[in-house]
């Protein structure tokens, strides 16, 4: 049989009009259109803006990239200078609204910027990796993989680590880009690719979620497998129905570990004893946020949902944002944003209620927050900062 992959691009597509969707192994026909917004009746002032460019795209590539391709490419902070890569290939560095390098690596970009204090790592459609000094844009090295990836590298502690589209985890030389090792999982005939990368625990363990619904910890240096746990459930009987991808990023707060599936289950770990603390009820592929106790996260047909973060009880969620192809929650501040398919940033409060909006321009895929500040990349290209008020 044909390997099928279904791309995260593919997924936000079908998120549209009027169809069947996956409701827990179910299958039901609703209206899929874009919930309209409501206007505030009393906003406040959460986010000013600091700077907004446009990136640049490569004139070589610029007519064989797919304008309508909505790719989630991660931006990277690095001691305040902001690393960022356009489809089309070229990777950028901005201190304020000025760019400081860019570099065109001649092929359209996938993965979004991984990096660390001095290199920056971007994949390509191509399976290529490009590592780039962070100080001057200089190319360091390249190394083509089987596959490629749609998550950004996991880069330190001697290695670049690559969770690529063909299950295969691996690792890389920081300083060469030689191959080191590489894990393989079990992949999938179908799954919604997604775009979570490898996350560091500490200089001996690296995690990583999978397309079957597991999380594995590994030995960044050497590729072992040190542990596995199960997320995603699936039920039903298509291949579609029983997706359980573990896509977003997993989140870790002190010795606490908490994992979403796209089959539906949400779990929170105690590390420190092992131990499972509870499944909660919500099918997600994006990334958590945590703020005072309360854990968010934010589900595939668009519902913003809180939950306390040691019962996993649920405290509130909203339904107004439905099918508006939210981004992954951030905490900023007091409150709580999500992006969506316009470039509207939705700010909540800690009762669950929408108090300010921000605009962009062009589809939000991803929001990432640092010392106060909110970054966002759209799909089209427009790279914006955020200083909390």
């Amino acid at each position: 049989m044909t390997k099928t992959i279904l791309m995260c691009t593919l997924l936000a597509t079908a998120l549209t009009g009027c169809q069947s969707i996956k409701s827990f192994g179910k299958s039901e026909k609703v209206n899929t259109k874009p919930a309209s917004l409501t206007k505030l009746e009393q906003p406040i002032s959460v986010l000013s803006p600091v700077f907004s460019v446009s990136l640049p795209e490569s004139k070589s590539l610029k007519k064989g990239v797919n304008k309508k391709d909505v790719i989630d490419l991660q931006v990277a902070v690095v001691n305040g200078t902001v690393i960022a890569g356009s489809r089309s290939g070229v990777v950028s560095a901005y201190q304020g609204n000025q760019a400081i390098w860019s570099v065109d690596i001649g092929s359209p970009i996938t993965s979004g910027v991984g990096a660390n204090d001095d290199v920056a790592v971007v994949g390509t459609r191509t399976g290529q990796v490009v590592a780039i000094d962070v100080a001057n844009g200089q190319i360091l090295w390249q190394k083509f993989l089987p596959s490629s990836s749609l998550a950004p590298a996991l880069v330190g502690n001697g290695r670049v680590i690559i969770s690529a589209n063909d299950g295969i985890l691996y690792g890389l030389d920081l300083q060469n880009g030689e191959q080191v090792w590489q894990f393989s999982t079990q992949n999938p005939e179908v799954s919604v690719r997604g775009t979570a990368k490898p996350l560091s625990l500490d200089n001996q363990t690296a995690i990583f979620g999978t397309a079957d619904g597991r999380i594995h910890a590994i030995n960044p240096r050497s590729g072992s497998p040190l542990w596995t746990r199960r997320i995603g459930f699936a039920t039903g009987a298509s291949q579609v129905n029983r997706m359980s991808d573990v896509d977003g990023t997993p989140l870790i707060m002190g010795r606490y570990l908490y994992v979403p599936s796209y089959s539906g289950q949400l779990a929170g770990f105690d590390m420190s004893r092992g131990r499972l603390m509870f499944t909660a009820e919500l099918a997600s592929t994006k990334s958590l946020a945590m703020q005072g106790g309360l854990l968010f996260g934010v589900s595939v047909v668009g519902d913003v949902v809180a939950f306390d973060a040691m019962s996993g009880q649920k405290v509130w969620e909203n339904n107004e944002l439905k099918y508006r192809k939210l981004t992954n929650p951030v905490a900023i501040g007091d409150y709580v944003a999500v992006g969506d398919l316009d470039g509207v940033i939705h700010l909540f409060d800690s009762a669950g209620k929408i108090v300010s909006r921000s605009e962009t321009k062009g589809q939000l895929t991803s929001l990432y927050v640092i010392d106060d500040r909110l970054y966002t990349q759209t799909a089209n290209g427009v790279l914006s900062v955020w200083q909390s008020n």
